[in-house]
């Protein structure tokens, strides 16, 4: 029986429903987004900062000199043009010193502006705050100044005199997209999603093919779950501009977590990290969506790359062993088998409590390499954690049936038909086990209600068959013959061989594979001395 995976905004760790033969994936949908990274690595869909829309260096630079003496003859205005240029160049050390020579000799508003730009550039932030400021006092008007001192006061997290800043830079200028952005920006940081709203649409409609305004709306619908708008949002950010892998996780982010569109979410990823590839969510979500769609090989690739970002990223070890097991069942393949084994091994030692992957450890010994002792020890674990799993109840009960403990079996299925009474199998499965434990009537009981939930299952036929004829019942078991053959024609109960002086009926199921049928049983039933077929 293969595991059935119920889909969550959050770290999956509670009850998993017990399948009805029906294959589906099981894996963990993981929690939080891209953006607030609250599942591995660092945020991708919204940075902590943003950069002013200037060409920065594309070198690390030196500290800047010591400062030479202010040369006689020339002027501060010599100063400043000859600070211009290094400016124009990317020479922003140089730039500063003349700068700083400039001021020196005259407080120029411009020299001041610039020396500020270029401490926010290395996020001197303190340092540039007086520089700017000084700026403000010679040209109060400047909106641009004004923007740049809100950035410093914003990258301070000193948000009241940043947003105070850009309030005074919109009065001066009020086309100015820019501190509309921020002022947006700064409520979505404070969680004031619906106060982001206006500026950002007032930023973007401001400054024709804005990305940024469009990116930074698409999480403040996004926070507020107003999907549909969040899509739009994203969406006119890359069309905008292509290679936005923010945008793009953002996109993803909201068809995983809120639409649950997990195809649209997969190529949202995808092209996400293409652009952005240094945050383990956005590949663990990309793994996520792989497997759900039955991609395994890129599932398998895309959890490498999350935990080779992020190494004790737990839930992408699960998605791994997950497509590893996936992958060896398609090829068959034992070597993908121990892969996934230990790929669940170490999310457990990452995370002692990560109930979904003792699950995953215990599927791989059940179904896949048939190790039934193995898979009770990792599911006793799961159970531990999530006790009201019925899926792995389930598994336990047979598991233990099979090995002859059938007391603890009939614990586990016990539980499991209590917790979900329709679950006709499991009720099948605790016939059986009481049958073994000699609680006949007991087990007449509960195949007659598996029979009642699921009249073609075969496997509860047969068991009643057993039942009835421990209690001598030839009648019955003839019933249940019928009901068996009418089923789905797997089982046959066939007979007629000699055994010294006496002749036995011999019960066997003909067909089928023990994971659909429950147990391959061959049981010799002693009618007397003579042949009896069923």
């Amino acid at each position: 029986m293969i595991i059935f995976r119920p889909l969550s905004s959050l770290a999956l760790a509670g009850a998993l429903s017990l399948t009805a033969g029906v294959a589906m994936a099981q894996h963990d949908v993981g929690g939080g987004s891209t953006k607030d990274a609250a599942v591995g690595g660092e945020s991708s869909s919204r940075g902590t900062t943003v950069k002013r829309p200037r060409t920065t260096p594309s070198t690390v630079r030196k500290p800047p000199p010591v400062r030479a003496p202010v040369r006689r003859g020339i002027t501060a205005e010599q100063y400043n043009q000859q600070g211009d240029a290094q400016f124009e160049a990317k020479q922003y050390d140089d730039a500063l010193e003349l700068y700083l020579k400039a001021v020196q000799l005259k407080p120029l508003a411009l020299a001041f502006y610039h020396i500020g730009w270029i401490y926010n550039d290395k996020e001197d932030y303190d340092q540039a705050i007086p520089a700017l400021q000084q700026s403000v006092r010679l040209n109060p008007s400047d909106a641009v100044v004004l923007n740049e001192l809100g950035y410093s006061y914003r990258s301070l997290k000193r948000f009241d005199e940043a947003l105070d800043t850009y309030r005074r830079a919109i009065a001066a200028k009020r086309d100015y997209a820019s501190p509309h952005y921020q002022i947006g920006w700064i409520y979505n940081d404070q969680g004031q999603y619906a106060q982001a709203i206006e500026p950002l649409k007032q930023a973007a409609a401001l400054k024709e093919g804005y990305a940024e305004a469009y990116e930074e709306l698409g999480y403040a619908y996004y926070k507020l779950t107003r999907s549909q708008e969040a899509i739009a949002a994203y969406q006119n950010a890359v069309r905008m501009k292509p290679d936005y892998g923010s945008a793009y996780l953002g996109l993803g982010d909201t068809y995983y977590y809120q639409t649950k569109q997990y195809p649209q979410a997969m190529e949202a990823y995808r092209q996400g990290v293409r652009f952005k590839d240094d945050n383990p969510t956005a590949f663990y979500n990309l793994a996520w969506c792989y497997n759900e769609l039955n991609r395994y090989a890129e599932a398998a690739a895309a959890a490498k790359r999350a935990v080779a970002l992020k190494a004790d990223y737990a839930e992408a070890l699960f998605e791994l062993g997950f497509a590893n097991r996936k992958l060896g069942e398609a090829q068959q393949n034992s070597r993908l088998y121990n892969e996934a084994i230990g790929n669940y091994r170490e999310a457990i030692r990452l995370k002692p409590g990560y109930g979904l992957a003792y699950t995953g450890l215990g599927d791989v010994y059940y179904s896949d390499l048939k190790q039934y002792s193995e898979a009770i020890a990792a599911y006793e674990q799961s159970i531990r954690i999530s006790p009201n799993n019925v899926r792995v109840r389930y598994n336990l009960g047979w598991a233990y049936n099979d090995q002859e403990r059938y007391a603890e079996a009939a614990t586990h299925l016990g539980v499991a038909v209590q917790l979900k009474p329709e679950a006709y199998d499991a009720h099948s499965e605790l016939g059986f086990a009481y049958y073994k434990l000699g609680r006949l009537p007991a087990a007449v009981e509960t195949l007659r209600t598996a029979i009642r939930l699921k009249g073609d299952y075969a496997t509860a036929h047969y068991y009643m068959g057993l039942v009835h004829i421990a209690q001598k019942n030839k009648q019955g078991a003839q019933a249940e013959n019928v009901g068996v053959h009418s089923a789905d024609g797997i089982f046959a109960i066939v007979g007629r061989r000699s055994n010294g002086s006496s002749m036995n009926d011999v019960i066997k199921i003909a067909h089928g594979s023990r994971e659909r049928l429950g147990h391959i049983v061959l049981q010799e039933v002693k009618v007397g001395g003579a042949v009896e077929i069923l």
